[in-house]
């Protein structure tokens, strides 16, 4: 599994060392991974980390990227795991993020984050998750279109077994994508009993 980012290593650079000091962790069995170009990447650390640590603060969640130039298979993201102690707290961080972005799209416009009126997040998901957020006969996805008034796409895995990822892609306002991942939240930590879930949970697939 590739290091997390230079910004998660400097914080875990600056917490107390040794054996008095060490406290159990709360467990984290909810698991939820973004794409992000350098630009919204740059948003979600803040100057200095200030905005993924307010992040980690107010949700609880783990949060890394993968380094500098190293992206998902096929684009030029970096892959961003957010690991957390439910699925609303995953769903608070999502909204967060989806905040950051409509303000990175206002303040520094830039392609690959689309327009205020029409973002654009890409979403990681196990291949499990994906019959569930299609539905039977893509009722659940006609269903998530026509509510949200938001874009959807799902391309072919990338991968093998059980920790094969699909990539979904989201387009539309910051209210359509906040009902898209809150259903996708639910999709995914649904399979959070399977037992490959906590291998999917940790590993980032980087491209060569």
């Amino acid at each position: 599994m590739k290091r997390n980012s230079d910004n998660d290593d400097r914080d875990r650079s600056k917490r107390p060392r040794g054996p008095g000091n060490r406290q159990p962790q709360e467990p984290m069995p909810c698991t939820l991974k973004f794409l992000a170009s350098e630009a919204l990447s740059a948003a979600i650390i803040g100057k200095g980390g200030n905005v993924i640590a307010e992040m980690r603060s107010k949700t609880g969640a783990r949060i890394s990227l993968s380094d500098h130039g190293e992206f998902f298979p096929g684009t030029d993201c970096r892959i961003v795991i957010a690991q957390g102690p439910s699925e609303a707290a995953l769903g608070d961080l999502a909204n967060m993020i989806i905040a950051k972005l409509l303000e990175t799209a206002d303040t520094t416009p830039h392609e690959s984050l689309g327009t205020p009126g029409d973002l654009k997040l890409s979403i990681l998901v196990p291949k499990g998750a994906v019959g569930g957020i299609i539905g039977k006969g893509g009722s659940n996805v006609k269903q998530l279109r026509e509510h949200s008034e938001g874009k959807i796409s799902i391309a072919e895995p990338q991968g093998y077994g059980n920790t094969a990822e699909q990539v979904v892609s989201l387009g539309g306002s910051r209210t359509a994508l906040e009902y898209i991942i809150a259903e996708v939240n639910k999709q995914v930590q649904a399979l959070g009993n399977e037992s490959w879930f906590e291998e999917w949970a940790s590993h980032k697939t980087i491209g060569g």
